[in-house]
Formats: C-alpha cells, sequence, structure tokens
C-alpha cells in the first residue's frame, strides 16, 4: 500500500470521527502527520490495566476493542469503526483505569500523546469533546457505586422500602401470648401501644431474658418492654435510619409517619440487607412476610439488584431467570397467604381438589422484564359432584390472587386466571387445546399463544403434565389432517411483523403512539424470535422446557439443517434482550416508566452495528421458518 493511500485511509477515517471532523484543514494537516496505523490480532492487549504509559489516543478503524475494568470484572464499553479510547489516561494522568483488549483482528490510528494535550489545549470544541467523554466514564463509574451502596444509602426513602409491617399489642398482654404472636408473625419484636400511642417495644431478646431468670409466662409486656422507643419518620433516608441506630447503639427503629403514627420497624438487618442487595436475603424476607401488603415494595429491591448485577456482567438469560424466580416465590407468597385466609374467612366455599395455578407468556418462558403483566392460569381437577362449587371456589381464589399481584407491581392483562376461559376444570381445558390445534381460527390461535408457554407455579404439578399430553396428542392426530396444518398457521403468526430493518439497512421507526419515530425492541425483535423458538419447538414436541433460550438450543441440535441460523438466532436473542434490560433499567434508575421503545439514532456507531447484525440474524430466521412451513413473507 502507498504512503499516499494510507493518508487518504487515515484522513478519511478523521473527516468521519468527532471532534477531528470539526478541525480546520490545515490542522488536519498538521494532525496527519503524528498518526501511525497500527494492527492488533484477536485477544491482543492494546492498554494494559494499571499501566502509566500512555502512548496516545487510539481511534478504530476496523474490528472492535473491549474495554474492561478487570479488578471489578466490569464491561465498560465497546469500541467499533470511528470509536476513541485512551483519552482518559492522557488527560488525568496516573494509572490506566481499564483494559483495552482486541476482540477481533483490529486496526487502529494511534495519535502521538504530545499531538493530542496540544490540541486538547488549545482547541475548545476537541477538549470539550474528551471531556464529555471522561465524564461520561466517571458517571458509570459512579453508577456502579451508587447501585451497589451510596445511592441506596442517600437517596432511598424509608416508605419506598419494604420494610416490616407494625406488629402492636397492648401493655397489659402477657409475655406468653406475645410470644406466641412473635412466631405467628415472623417477627423479632412487638411495638406495645397505650390508646394508639407508642409506649414502647418489647423483643425476642427481652422474653428470652424472662425464660432465663425463669420468669413467669402471665408477666404483662409493660414491665418487659424498652422505653422510650427511638423513631424515625418513613421519609428519612437509610443514611439518617443507619446514623441514629449507630449513635444511640440500637439494633431497631420504630418508623412513623407525619402523624408520629407507628407504621413499622427498621432493623439493622434490613439496612445491611438493602445495601448489600443480596438476593437470597430477599427471598429469606419474602418467605417470611405474613401479609401481602408487606410485599408491595419488595419488587423495586429486585430491580435495583438486577441492575447491580447487571453491571457486573450478568447475562441476559440469568437476569431474565433471576427476575423469574424472585417473581414466582412473590406469586407463591401471595397465594398462599391469600388461600389461608379464604380459608380461615369464607370456610363455606372451600372445596378440596386438587389444582395447579400456571405461569403463562413471559412469566411461563422465565423471560420476564420490568415491564411484564400478569399472565396466568388454573386448572382444577374434575369433580361432577363439586363443579359448582369448585367454580365458586377458584373464582375467589383468583380474583384475590391477580388483585394482590396488582397491588405488588404486577399488572393485570386479559390473560389471567380471574377470567372464566383462563380457569377451568381439567376436562375442559383438554377441550380447548384439542379444539385450538384442531379447529380454531388463525386469531382464536394468536389469543392462544400465551398458554403453550405454560409452567405450573404452584399446586399440583401432575395437572399440567396432563396438559402438556394433551397437547402432544393433538399434535400427533392433527398431523394426519390433509387439510389444515397447525404448524404453518403458528409459523404465520410468528411472521406478522418484520425487523425494523429497511433497504440499504435504515432503520424503520413507529410511525405513531408511544413508540413514535423509535424502534419497539420487542415486538419488532425479541418477540419474532419467542414466536419462532416455540413453533419450532411444538414441531420437535419439545415440552421440557418453555424459555426461548432452551427451545432454540434443542431446535439446533434437532434440526441440523437449521443449526447456522438458530445459533446466529440465539445469539441475537441474547444481545437483544441484553439491551432491553440495560435500557429498562436505565429508564428505572431515572425515575422513568420502562418501556420497550428504543431511538436507534442515540446509539454509538458500534452499538448501532451490534443492533443491525441482531436484526438481520432475526429476519434470517424468520426466512429460514418461512421456507421450513411454506409460509410467503410479506
Amino acid at each position: 500500500m502507498t504512503t499516499s493511500t494510507i493518508l487518504e485511509r487515515l484522513q478519511g477515517l478523521l473527516r468521519n470521527t468527532p471532534p477531528f471532523d470539526q478541525l480546520p484543514a490545515e490542522l488536519m494537516q498538521e494532525v496527519l502527520a503524528d498518526l501511525t496505523l497500527e494492527y492488533f490480532e484477536a485477544g491482543e492487549v492494546i492498554i494494559e490495566q494499571g499501566s502509566t504509559a500512555h502512548k496516545g489516543l487510539y481511534v478504530v478503524e476496523s474490528g472492535m476493542v473491549r474495554l474492561m475494568d478487570l479488578a471489578r470484572q466490569r464491561l465498560i464499553d465497546k469500541c467499533g469503526e470511528g470509536d476513541t479510547f485512551g483519552a482518559f489516561g492522557l488527560i488525568k494522568g496516573g494509572a490506566a483505569p481499564y483494559e483495552a483488549r482486541a476482540v477481533a483482528p483490529t486496526v487502529c490510528v494511534r495519535l502521538r500523546p504530545e499531538r493530542f494535550l496540544k490540541l486538547y489545549e488549545q482547541n475548545a470544541a476537541f477538549a470539550t469533546f474528551f471531556d464529555r467523554e471522561i465524564k461520561h466514564y466517571l458517571t458509570r463509574q459512579n453508577v456502579e457505586l451508587d447501585v451497589t451502596g451510596a445511592r441506596q444509602l442517600f437517596s432511598r426513602r424509608l416508605r419506598q422500602l419494604a420494610y416490616r409491617r407494625l406488629v402492636s399489642c397492648d401493655p397489659e398482654a402477657l409475655a406468653r401470648d406475645v410470644a406466641r404472636q412473635m412466631i405467628r408473625r415472623g417477627v423479632s419484636s412487638v411495638v406495645v401501644l397505650r390508646n394508639g400511642r407508642l409506649a414502647g417495644i418489647v423483643t425476642g431478646a427481652d422474653l428470652r431474658r424472662l425464660v432465663a431468670r425463669r420468669g413467669s409466662p402471665e408477666t404483662p409486656v409493660r414491665r418487659l418492654m424498652s422505653t422510650p422507643v427511638h423513631t424515625i419518620k418513613a421519609d428519612a433516608s437509610l443514611f439518617e435510619a443507619m446514623m441514629q441506630m449507630l449513635i444511640h447503639g440500637v439494633h431497631r427503629l420504630v418508623v412513623v409517619d407525619e402523624q408520629e403514627h407507628p407504621v413499622g420497624v427498621l432493623t439493622d438487618r434490613d439496612i445491611a440487607h438493602w445495601r448489600g442487595q443480596d438476593p437470597l436475603a430477599t427471598v429469606n424476607r419474602i418467605e417470611s412476610i405474613t401479609n401481602e401488603a408487606e410485599l408491595t415494595n419488595i419488587r423495586e429491591e429486585i430491580h435495583d439488584q438486577l441492575l447491580r448485577l447487571q453491571r457486573q456482567g450478568a447475562t441476559p438469560e440469568a437476569l431474565g431467570r433471576l427476575l423469574s424466580v424472585m417473581s414466582d416465590r412473590i406469586a407463591r407468597r401471595v397465594i398462599r397467604l391469600v388461600e389461608r385466609e379464604l380459608r380461615a374467612r369464607e370456610e363455606e366455599l372451600r372445596v378440596d381438589l386438587p389444582w395447579a395455578w400456571l405461569r403463562l407468556g413471559e412469566t411461563g418462558r422465565q423471560e420476564m422484564t420490568l415491564t411484564t403483566a400478569q399472565q396466568n392460569a388454573l386448572v382444577y381437577a374434575d369433580s361432577e359432584e363439586a363443579n359448582e362449587k369448585a367454580e365458586a371456589w377458584f373464582g375467589r381464589l383468583a380474583e384475590k390472587v391477580n388483585g394482590a399481584l396488582e397491588k405488588c407491581g404486577f399488572p393485570a392483562s386479559a390473560t389471567i386466571a380471574r377470567e372464566p376461559q383462563w380457569r377451568q376444570s381439567l376436562h375442559r381445558w383438554r377441550q380447548a387445546i384439542r379444539y385450538w390445534i384442531l379447529q380454531a381460527t388463525s386469531e382464536e390461535l394468536a389469543q392462544a399463544l400465551p398458554f403453550f408457554d405454560m409452567r405450573p407455579l404452584c399446586g399440583e404439578d401432575e395437572l399440567m403434565q396432563v396438559l402438556w399430553q394433551e397437547i402432544e396428542d393433538a399434535l400427533n392426530v392433527q398431523a394426519l389432517d390433509r387439510e389444515r396444518n397447525v404448524l404453518q398457521i403458528l409459523a404465520h403468526l410468528a411472521l406478522r411483523q418484520r425487523p425494523p430493518l429497511g433497504p440499504l439497512g435504515r432503520w424503520v421507526t413507529e410511525r405513531s403512539g408511544p413508540g413514535k419515530k423509535r424502534i419497539d425492541l420487542d415486538g419488532r425483535g425479541i418477540r419474532l424470535v419467542v414466536d419462532a423458538a416455540r413453533v419450532l419447538a411444538l414441531d420437535l414436541r419439545y415440552f421440557q422446557s418453555t424459555n426461548t433460550f432452551d427451545r432454540l438450543r434443542a431446535a439446533a441440535e434437532a434440526f441440523s439443517e437449521l443449526e447456522s441460523v438458530l445459533h446466529n438466532a440465539l445469539e441475537a436473542y441474547h444481545y437483544l434482550t441484553d439491551v432491553r434490560l440495560e435500557h429498562q433499567l436505565r429508564q428505572v434508575e431515572a425515575g422513568e416508566l420502562p418501556h420497550d421503545y428504543l431511538d436507534p439514532e442515540a446509539l454509538s456507531r458500534v452499538q448501532q452495528k451490534l443492533l443491525r447484525e441482531a436484526m438481520e440474524a432475526v429476519g434470517a430466521l424468520q426466512q429460514a421458518l418461512a421456507q421450513r412451513y411454506g409460509v410467503t413473507l410479506t
């Protein structure tokens, strides 16, 4: 390659790379003299983390470079064509805060440190650009710190968190009865109220001391309680609560409202939990809660945990399943609490029949997001004698469970168990399955799609197994029908929408509605993969899991002719779900309502490139699906 050709390449790259594209022509010529072209093999380290030898500013001409904080095992950024890296060390000095490593064969242009610093000092626009880049990097560093501790301590108010709801007693209550109350309610302290006003607090330690000195279980708690009680307003921060505990040397505070009425109890273990955001601790708290109202704000905790784990490099598949597991725990606890309350208050309605609560759609596939609505169903065993009573009992159960889940932050949808068509006896469900597969119209099948993602949440798993067997039997029978091909109908439904790519790879954004001028990551990307994977799984009779990752892997193993397309689709699905989850977590962190609409023009060039490649893989999957099932793509 001649010298003039290399110079033309360098000049062409800089003309299209901010902030070099703003430099005057004469200054650009001076800059060209201080550039070198460097090649890096895949896996080669370009900048070593901790190094104090700053060799210059790098501009990626081709390939890709990963910036990684090895100490925290956290991805900082990925740099593609036209992206820069290395400015932080040049401006700030000291040790390089990240490792820069080529993840593919990469060509970079390196600008000598002296020239970079001269431009930085003498050109205001140039300096502003890289100051903004450094601020972005430091902001990301602070977000990481905020999520694991500082943000929780200083910005979250107690009223936003799921502290223990109030458990109280009268001063004359007997120690024996209060101990039983603590065990029944799963708490370590009881607030003592006199005429509705705070009088004291009695703890498990107080009761143990009574037993140790062989005191009478008939002792009134007014003789055991601690007073005065340390309180804190519900509008206070976790940091203020922590400081109060440290100053007064106490392990718990009574949370009060604006009128000084006690509303709950906060312990030092609660503060440690919220600072650490430990999913296991959250699960333990969920299991010990005795009132569904206490579950309301726990979903916010789960969202914060997801943000922390995502920043630490957890995969979207793992995060989606974690979110599903945590949400399952909440739903199971709600169901148990509601059932216990119904059995106590509406005994006359009660029936003793085997039943199961089923998760459907996103919740059934264990692919929940921050915007996932409830999708569930209920199946109960057949009984001619108690049929009407069963309908009344399970209808009441479903109504209260769906309502309680709404209060916990899981919005309702049209596909929930309180709706009669999603709450049926086993016999009627089997009839519905046969109808869907053997007779239903395309529109009716579209409404039934969430059912084919079912997963048991609680109750008798055997009932769901009967339903899957009915699906398999109906599919086998239908395969003999020369006039109807249900898999073709399902494939047609899976191809109703196309990825948002136009001619020459241009983005096709939404024309109206809430996503106007943006792309719908779910409806025009993620859901297309979900629907295709469902068709392939039903064709394969793969019922071990309804998770899309699992379905794609099973199909790739079974259908050798589709192996390459499915592996690419799997990678695309990983990327799209990761982008959506990060997009939603950022919205939640900013105090916005999460949604699936993304402005592609707000992404960097490398991000747009990766997103475009993912959407192309989705398009290839649709092409393969259309060819396999004889459907014409529109």
